[in-house]
């Protein structure tokens, strides 16, 4: 328990420091398989012309620079290993959709020995700054600018807007009244190494709700642009209490 406590400890102190060097292979051009939905017409815009895939061309400028530095989107595997790994073509029960990208369990944390996942209490303090590749309807959220492969996300979230600066789903918020969090190791997942950090709003809590209340306020991504030219992006502070979850 003390070991897990200094581990999620040291993830939130350090923030974004963490780095682990990946390689990019030849695989993603290799569009055979049966489950990739080629589209040549596509092509140019996603890897296979196939959405799931993400875009072609990543995003380059701040701060997703350091999100997709030596970024292997699919871990070593062929778009279509990929897919057979990490996307269920089962449809739904209302027949309209599949049932789409496979989650890891107990809402993403690594696990422990026990396989509890390994997760905290912290309190997020005004003016620190939080971002989430989704809508805010998620209930996640993890510090600015961690580098996109500790998030352990599918390569759509990369999918970018008419600007081709940053992703079309991606939210930068900053924190305007405190409030609690769980957090904790991100376990690694969609080929990616995870063990960045991540902030659980809790059970039927979503960003919508603190964005409501008036504790989190929405900032344009183009803002982190901006703060990289000082010396330091400057993210607040977060305090992690000593209980253990």
């Amino acid at each position: 328990m003390i070991l897990n406590t200094f581990l999620i400890s040291s993830l939130v102190a350090t923030g974004l420091a963490l780095y682990i060097p990946e390689h990019t292979t030849s695989n993603e051009c290799n569009c055979d398989g049966e489950l990739v939905h080629r589209n040549d017409t596509q092509r140019h815009l996603y890897i296979c012309g196939d959405e799931r895939l993400g875009p072609t061309d990543l995003p380059k400028n701040l701060p997703l620079s350091t999100y997709v530095a030596s970024y292997d989107r699919f871990g070593g595997l062929t778009p279509n290993e990929f897919l057979e790994k990490w996307w269920n073509d089962t449809i739904r029960a209302d027949g309209k959709k599949p049932v789409g990208w496979i989650y890891p369990s107990k809402n993403g944390f690594e696990l422990d020995d026990d396989e509890r996942p390994i997760r905290a209490n912290v309190n997020l303090v005004k003016g620190t700054l939080v971002d989430r590749f989704g809508e805010p309807t998620g209930r996640f959220l993890s510090p600015a600018t961690a580098p996109f492969s500790q998030r352990a996300l599918h390569p759509a979230n990369l999918i970018t807007g008419k600007n081709q600066e940053f992703p079309s789903n991606y939210h930068l918020y900053k924190v305007t009244k405190s409030f609690t969090v769980q957090t904790g190791p991100i376990r690694p997942w969609f080929g990616q190494p995870g063990y960045g950090v991540q902030f659980f709003l809790g059970e039927g809590i979503t960003v919508n709700d603190y964005l409501s209340n008036g504790s989190l306020e929405p900032l344009n991504a183009s803002a982190l642009i901006r703060e990289a030219k000082h010396c330091a992006l400057s993210g607040g502070d977060t305090s992690l209490d000593s209980k253990e979850l």
